[in-house]
């Protein structure tokens, strides 16, 4: 009509975060009603309606009051909504945010109950810097893959290196957590030769971290002429996985938080780890069927 004035899409994170809500209430097992959520938050019907449809982004307030309602911890959804803040502080001034999600996996109007939210990483930098903030706040576990065709230490960007050594740092903390990390390294070969760069890489890190008791490596024989799908996984609901090849130092990937999206890995990662030897077991192996081993 004339003179109607259309109102503004609402921001992609702010409808990401709202579909994050509705998820999150879905997997409440009493679902609370609209009216129950606005006794609990201190305001009207209309304004838990707005959010949940994402009309309006609710502040950390309402968002806390929502998370409990919920019967979920609101600390751990803090960082989940300063990020979504963010973001829509930068979309308001014109400028994409470097952690821009993507759109829905699916769609809300989609049948089934698959509702995910991916957070897109367009580099090395953007993605490891990422891996390393999730990695510093993990609770209790983190599984970890490296199947490339290059050791770490031949990237040279420092995000890189940082998360090699937030990892370990990670797991060497005085704690009171039963902390675990256990990492998955894949050691190209040729012919049955490992590669000798990965080699040497393996065994001083080996040494760099044989005296932590929470840290496990094994070893993946790998054969292929291209770098595998990269995996992080940290606690039981982040996922990051990681795309690379081509250029040594092209990566970029993204991840997804969701407990039912990490259990289809964790548990492909947990096939794997059964089928692997210890990288300490796997490393004497190959240096006792060695002529030219290091002292030899």
């Amino acid at each position: 009509m004339p003179g109607q004035r259309t109102s503004p899409e609402p921001p992609d994170a702010q409808l990401a975060f709202a579909a994050e809500l509705r998820e999150l209430r879905r997997r409440t097992y009493k679902k609370p009603t609209e009216e129950a959520f606005a006794r609990k938050m201190g305001c009207g019907r209309s304004t838990v309606s707005a959010i949940l449809n994402g009309r309006r982004f609710p502040n950390w307030e309402h968002t806390a009051a929502f998370v409990e309602a919920c019967g979920t911890d609101p600390s751990k959804w803090r960082e989940r909504w300063l990020q979504a803040n963010r973001q829509i502080e930068e979309a308001a001034k014109g400028h994409p945010s470097p952690l821009a999600q993507l759109p829905f996996i699916s769609k809300p109007e989609a049948n089934g109950d698959a509702l995910l939210a991916a957070h897109w990483y367009r580099n090395n930098r953007e993605f490891y810097e990422a891996a390393s903030a999730r990695a510093q706040q993990a609770r209790s576990e983190i599984r970890v893959t490296y199947t490339r065709r290059y050791p770490p230490t031949q990237y040279t960007t420092p995000a890189s290196a940082e998360y090699f050594r937030t990892i370990l740092n990670w797991a060497s903390e005085d704690s009171d957590d039963e902390r675990s990390v256990r990492r998955i390294i894949g050691i190209p070969e040729r012919d049955g030769a490992p590669d000798g760069d990965m080699l040497s890489w393996a065994r001083q890190h080996y040494e760099d971290s044989k005296h932590i008791l929470t840290y496990e490596a094994s070893v993946l024989r790998w054969t292929a002429a291209a770098d595998g799908l990269n995996m992080a996984l940290i606690d039981d609901s982040v996922v990051f996985l990681a795309f690379s090849g081509g250029p040594r130092q092209k990566l970029n990937g993204f991840s997804v938080e969701d407990p039912t999206f990490m259990t289809y890995f964790a548990a492909y990662f947990d096939q794997l780890w059964a089928a692997l030897q210890p990288l300490g077991t796997y490393l004497s192996a190959v240096d006792g069927s060695r002529t030219d081993k290091p002292g030899g």
